[in-house]
C-alpha cells in the first residue's frame, strides 16, 4: 500500500513539474521554433566553406590562368593586340576567346612541344636543340594559323553567300516587305555566318540601336569588302531617300558579276597550280612507265653482247 502511495505521489509531482515547465517555457519554445523555421528558409552561407566545395580547377587553376593571360595581354604591344582582336572578331569566335588566352596557348604549346621533342631526341642520343626549337616555333605559330584560317574561311563564306542573300532581299522588297522585315526573312531562309550577322544586326535595331550603326557594326565584325559596299549603298540610299528596291537590284547584279569574275580567275589559276604537282609526281611516273621497258631491254642487250 505504501508503494502505491509513493508511486501516485511521484506521478503527481512529475505531472505538476511538466505542467509548470510547459506554462513557463512555452513562449521560449515558440520563439525557438520560429527561429529554426527562418533559418531553414534562408540558410546562412559560409563563403569559405562554399568556396572549398568548388573543384580544384575552379579554385586554383582558372584564377591562375586568368592572371597569366591578363599579364601577357598587358605586356604585349598595342599593334599586335589590335591585330589579334580583329582576327578573333572576324573569325566569329565567342567572347571566351581573348587575345591573352590565344597568346597564352601559343606560349604553352610552343614550350610543351619544344620540351617534349628535345627530351625525345636527348633520350635517343642526339642533342636536337635546333630541331626542338623549330618544333616549339611550329607549336607557337599553330594557334595563330588556325585562327587565321578560320577567319579566312568565314570571310569567304560570307562573300560567297552575299549575292544569293541580295537576290532574296530584292525579291522580298519587290513583294512589298519593308527592308528590315526583308532582311529578317532572308536571314531565316539561309544558313551560315552571314545569316547570323544579319540576325544579330536586326536584334540590335529592335533593341533601339540606329540602323546605320547596326549595319556598320556588322561590317566591322565580318571585315568583308563586298558587305561593306552593300551596307554603304543602303545607308546612302536611306539618307538620300532613294528607292531601296533599285539599290538592291543594282547591288545584286553587281555582286553576281563579281562572283562570276572570281570564279573565272580561280579557273585561270588552275593550270599554273597543277604544273608543280605534275612535274614532281606525274611526269616521273610516266617516264618510268614509258622508258622503263626500253631501259631494261637496252641493259639486257648490252649484257648479252658482252
Amino acid at each position: 500500500m505504501e508503494i502505491l502511495i509513493y508511486l501516485l505521489v511521484f506521478i503527481t509531482t512529475l505531472y505538476l513539474f511538466l505542467l509548470g515547465y510547459l506554462v513557463i517555457f512555452k513562449k521560449n519554445q515558440t520563439v525557438y521554433e520560429r527561429l529554426n523555421n527562418i533559418k531553414g528558409m534562408s540558410p546562412v552561407i559560409d563563403e569559405d566553406e562554399d568556396e572549398m566545395k568548388q573543384p580544384f580547377a575552379e579554385r586554383v587553376i582558372k584564377p591562375a590562368y586568368q592572371k597569366i593571360t591578363h599579364a601577357i595581354s598587358n605586356a604585349a604591344p598595342a599593334e599586335i593586340k589590335k591585330k589579334y582582336e580583329n582576327l578573333i572578331i572576324s573569325s566569329g569566335s565567342g567572347p571566351s576567346v581573348t587575345f591573352g588566352g590565344i597568346l597564352a596557348i601559343q606560349i604553352m604549346l610552343g614550350l610543351f612541344l619544344g620540351t617534349v621533342f628535345f627530351l625525345l631526341l636527348r633520350s635517343a642520343g642526339n642533342s636536337g636543340v635546333v630541331l626542338a626549337f623549330f618544333t616549339g616555333l611550329i607549336g607557337f605559330i599553330f594557334p595563330y594559323v588556325s585562327l587565321n584560317s578560320k577567319s579566312i574561311a568565314r570571310m569567304e563564306g560570307i562573300q560567297k553567300s552575299l549575292p544569293d542573300m541580295l537576290d532574296l532581299l530584292y525579291v522580298s522588297v519587290e513583294a512589298g516587305l519593308a527592308f528590315d522585315m526583308a532582311m529578317k526573312k532572308a536571314a531565316e531562309k539561309m544558313n551560315g555566318s552571314l545569316s547570323e550577322e544579319i540576325i544579330r544586326a536586326m536584334e540590335d535595331i529592335s533593341k533601339g540601336k540606329e540602323r546605320e550603326v547596326s549595319l556598320r557594326g556588322m561590317v566591322e565584325r565580318t571585315k568583308v569588302d563586298d558587305l561593306a559596299q552593300f551596307v554603304s549603298a543602303v545607308i546612302q540610299a536611306e539618307q538620300l531617300g532613294s528607292n531601296i528596291a533599285n539599290v538592291l537590284r543594282v547591288q545584286s547584279t553587281s555582286m553576281r558579276q563579281v562572283r562570276r569574275q572570281r570564279a573565272q580567275e580561280k579557273a585561270a589559276k588552275i593550270p599554273v597550280k597543277m604544273l608543280f604537282p605534275m612535274i614532281l609526281f606525274i611526269l616521273p611516273t610516266l617516264f618510268v612507265v614509258v622508258l622503263g621497258p626500253a631501259v631494261i631491254s637496252i641493259i639486257e642487250t648490252l649484257s648479252k653482247t658482252k
